[in-house]
C-alpha cells in the first residue's frame, strides 16, 4: 500500500511497514510516483495504511480494541473450526510423545486473517495476533508471550479446559470518535517540527509522532513514557466550539471563544481540504454554514 500525507511515504510489503519523512514535499511526491508506477498492478493503493489508523484509533481516539480483537478471535475461531481440514484446530502430539488438545499452528492463523482480507501483509496479520494473544482471546500452548508466523502451536481461549470469560472492554460505539476523515502534515505556531493533524467526526487532534524503530536521525531518544506509543496528543478542539476560520495565505486560524489555534500549511491543496471538512462537519451539527473569512 503506497500512501502520500503531505510530505510522509508510507508503505508495507509482505514482511513490515515503512514510513519516510522528506523535508521537500515535491521531492517525496515525486518519489512515490516513481514508486508507484514500479508497482505490479494487483498493489492496493490507499491514503493511510491500516496500521497507521489503528494506532490512532487506539492512541487518539481512545478507542479500546479489545472489543475488537475478541469479536474477531470468536470470528476466526468459528470459521477454523467449520473448516478443520484445512486450518486444523486439532489435538497434536509433538516430541517426548506429549499431546496438545484443540490448538493450530500459528501460520494457519496467519493465512486465515490474509485470506480474509482484513490485512495487508503478514507481519500486519502478526501484530494482530500478537494483540489477541496480549488480551487472552488465544495463548500459546506453553504459555509463552509471543505469536510467531510458523509451527508454532496456539489455542483460542474458549478451548481452555477452564475458560472463563472475564474481559472487560469499552465498545467502539461508545465514543464519539468513531470515524478518521483526515491525517495530514502541517505545522503547528512556532513548532519547527511538523505535527499530524487528526480529524474524527467529532474533533480535531493535534498530534506528535514518535516514530519507534529505526529512530530517525534528526528525533531525539524517547523518554519512557512515550516509548511504543506513535503518536501523542497535544491539542484537541471540539468541531463544535469552533466559532470561525481565518485564512491567510498558507496560514489557517482556527478561532474558538478563549483561544485560536494556527496552522501553517505547504501548500494550498491540504488546508482548502481541512477547510472544506471542518465546514461540513460543523454545518451537520448545527444546520447552517460556518463563517470563514
Amino acid at each position: 500500500a503506497v500512501v502520500s500525507t503531505q510530505s510522509t511515504g508510507e508503505w508495507e510489503s509482505s514482511d513490515a511497514a515503512y514510513k519516510i519523512l522528506v523535508a521537500d514535499r515535491e521531492k517525496c511526491q515525486n518519489f512515490l510516483e516513481t514508486l508507484t508506477l514500479a508497482l505490479s498492478p494487483d498493489t492496493s493503493v490507499s491514503q493511510v495504511s491500516t496500521s497507521t489508523v489503528s494506532a490512532i484509533n487506539e492512541l487518539v481516539f481512545g478507542i479500546d480494541k479489545t472489543f475488537e480483537l475478541v469479536g474477531k478471535g470468536k470470528l476466526y475461531r468459528s470459521i477454523m473450526l467449520e473448516t478443520e481440514e484445512i486450518w486444523g484446530i486439532r489435538d497434536r502430539t509433538l516430541q517426548m510423545f506429549r499431546t496438545y488438545e484443540k490448538c493450530f499452528l500459528g501460520s494457519d492463523l496467519v493465512d486465515l486473517l490474509m485470506r480474509e482480507g482484513d490485512f495487508n501483509s503478514r507481519a500486519e496479520a502478526v501484530e494482530w495476533c500478537q494483540q489477541m494473544l496480549v488480551v487472552d482471546v488465544l495463548h500459546h500452548v506453553r504459555l509463552e508471550e509471543q505469536f510467531l508466523d510458523d509451527a508454532t502451536l496456539y489455542r483460542f481461549s474458549q478451548d481452555e479446559p477452564e475458560y472463563s470469560s472475564t474481559l472487560e472492554y469499552s465498545r467502539p460505539s461508545d465514543n464519539p470518535n468513531t470515524e478518521l476523515n483526515l491525517y495530514q502534515l502541517c505545522f503547528y505556531e512556532k513548532r519547527e517540527s511538523p505535527v499530524s493533524l487528526v480529524v474524527s467526526n467529532v474533533r480535531l487532534f493535534v498530534t506528535k509522532e514518535y516514530h519507534q524503530w529505526p529512530l530517525p536521525r534528526l528525533q531525539p531518544p524517547l523518554p519512557p513514557h512515550l516509548r511504543g506509543q506513535h503518536f501523542q496528543v497535544l491539542h484537541e478542539v471540539e468541531i463544535s466550539d469552533i466559532t470561525m476560520l481565518i485564512v491567510t495565505g498558507y496560514t489557517l486560524t482556527i478561532s474558538l471563544e478563549s483561544k485560536c489555534h494556527e496552522l501553517l500549511f505547504e501548500t494550498l491543496a491540504p488546508l482548502t481540504q481541512l477547510v472544506e471538512l471542518l465546514s461540513r462537519l460543523w454545518e451537520e451539527i448545527f444546520g447552517f454554514p460556518l463563517k470563514v473569512c
